[in-house]
């Protein structure tokens, strides 16, 4: 009996042993396939990350072409403005150097004839500036009205403003009674210099207060003052009333004025236009000269 203990005791022992190492190695597999696991999702998410980052970076690769493409098209204009604005400002020295030519010949101001207008007349414009007194002054010694350009054009415009319509059309109700008077339309404008967008229809300020002028012709010409009653003159900038600050644009300067002048003084030009008047159509048939 006591031989078969010793073998017995030494199995059990190594049973236990075995089970021992056996458990061990499976918590390291365990823990081992879990590491494992986490490693590969940390590596999947990895990758999405790296995905999106790379379309992020396609995208601004995208942007920055757009806005290098942008960038080379604004360098362009601005080329082009640099070159027009030389070529403007070239053209407004040759302008001034023509005009300083031609005042030193000794031209003179064209000075514009003072009349006493009647009492009926008279009276007649100074109700029409009492009733449209933010627009319209009366001078009654050079027997002159003004209209401000400021509230008759827009800013670089000869196009005349609806709210001047109504103090145009009264004052041509008034030369139309006037028969014994002709009107002559004259532009003004302060020393601020035209724009770019302006220039190609009014190069200089001369251009601008003629067309200004002309623009009030026409409108009088609706309310119906006949066209052999008018003219047009402009200043430019060269006929100031008050002086231009230092920035240049002074507002009473903008102006257009109309004077009121007697058609029996003798005007240059004005006996020829009225002795050789465009004739009448002659009718189909009639008998001939």
């Amino acid at each position: 009996m006591r031989r078969m203990r010793k073998p017995i005791l030494v199995a059990f022992t190594a049973s236990v042993m075995v089970t021992s190492l056996g458990c061990v190695s499976r918590d390291e597999y365990l823990r081992e396939k879990f590491g494992r696991r986490k490693a590969q999702d940390r590596v999947v998410a990895l990758e999405r990350e790296l995905e999106d980052c790379r379309d992020r970076s396609l995208a601004c690769e995208s942007d920055r072409d757009s806005l290098t493409h942008e960038l080379g098209q604004k360098n362009a204009m601005i080329e082009t403005l640099k070159a027009e604005n030389d070529r403007l400002d070239a053209f407004a020295a040759k302008l001034q150097g023509q005009l300083d030519e031609f005042l030193a010949k000794g031209i003179g101001d064209i000075e514009v004839v003072e009349v006493k207008l009647p009492p009926e007349i008279d009276k007649a414009l100074k109700e029409l500036a009492a009733m449209y007194p933010d627009e319209v002054e009366y001078d009654p010694v050079r027997g002159a009205v003004r209209w401000k350009s400021d509230l008759t054009f827009a800013l670089g415009s000869d196009q005349v403003r609806d709210g001047a319509k109504a103090s145009l059309k009264a004052f041509a109700d008034i030369v139309r009674a006037a028969s014994g008077f002709d009107v002559l339309i004259v532009g003004h404008t302060d020393d601020v210099r035209i724009s770019p967008g302006t220039a190609k229809k009014h190069p200089t300020n001369w251009h601008l207060s003629v067309h200004r002028a002309v623009s009030v012709l026409f409108e009088l010409n609706r309310d119906g003052v006949g066209f052999d009653r008018m003219g047009v003159m402009g200043y430019g900038e060269f006929r100031p009333i008050v002086p231009n600050p230092a920035r240049g644009g002074a507002e009473a300067n903008r102006r257009v004025e109309i004077y009121l002048v007697s058609n029996q003084t003798e005007t240059p030009g004005v006996e020829t236009t009225r002795r050789y008047k465009t004739p009448e159509p002659v009718a189909a048939g009639s008998p001939q000269d």
